[in-house]
């Protein structure tokens, strides 16, 4: 049931980027039409969808990847630590 849940979660909030995404063409295609459209208000409420949509989406596959031990450190994070371990042993010497 859990599951089932959260799949139509991911799936309402897919659907929400898509309909940003369609704000924004619908908004590009009226300002063609007609150039004295008024498009910004279109284009920031797509761009909010669509963004959010897409960034809680990047969010989820993040934190279930990283939960299952699949996301590796990042490379400067690996760098700090190998001078870290290097400093230690040579201080040590």
């Amino acid at each position: 049931m859990l599951r089932l849940i959260s799949w139509l979660i991911l799936i309402g909030i897919f659907l929400l980027a898509g309909y940003g995404l369609n704000l924004i063409r619908v908004a590009v295609m009226d300002k063609i039409a007609d150039p004295s459209a008024i498009i910004w208000w279109r284009v920031l409420i797509g761009s909010f969808l669509m963004v959010g949509g897409l960034s809680f989406l990047g969010g989820f596959l993040f934190y279930r990847d990283k939960k299952q031990g699949r996301v590796r450190k990042p490379v400067w994070k690996i760098k700090k630590e190998q001078e870290k371990r290097q400093r230690q042993q040579q201080e040590s010497k």
